[in-house]
């Protein structure tokens, strides 16, 4: 009996509202920055999964005790993976994959095109019109 009211009034601390309304409204910016994990696509804010309202008792936990956005996106990074941003950071070789590949399949489209008109240009030699009796 005791464990379960003390289970109970865990759960409902950790979801009330901060009593500072400046850090709610921060809590509740991240909570829409970060993915839920169960559910994909939707922001924690959102969610009703139990591993969401984890989430957000965790938002709220951390932004409580001071810890500023950076901190936070990075702690849930660290736990579930780059998946759980809505902006990934771009960081390594997802990063460069992410961001390089549209401009190095722009240059490699450019090039292409300027092969086949070349190809295209080489192959056309002057063309002498044919009288119309030899048709």
């Amino acid at each position: 009996m005791k464990f379960l009211l003390a289970s109970l009034l865990i759960f409902f601390s950790a979801n009330a509202a901060l009593d500072d309304p400046a850090e709610e409204a921060r809590a509740q910016s991240l909570m829409r920055e970060l993915r839920c994990v169960a559910c994909e696509n939707e922001p924690i804010s959102q969610s009703s999964a139990s591993i969401a309202e984890d989430m957000r008792a965790r938002v709220r936990t951390m932004v409580g005790e001071g810890a500023s956005d950076d901190e936070v996106r990075d702690w849930f990074e660290s736990r579930y993976g780059e998946f759980v941003l809505f902006r990934p950071t771009g960081k390594g070789l997802s990063g460069l994959l992410l961001w390089g590949a549209p401009f190095g399949l722009l240059i490699v489209g450019g090039l292409i095109a300027v092969g086949v008109a070349r190809r295209r240009q080489a192959g056309v030699s002057e063309v002498e019109p044919v009288a119309p009796e030899d048709v």
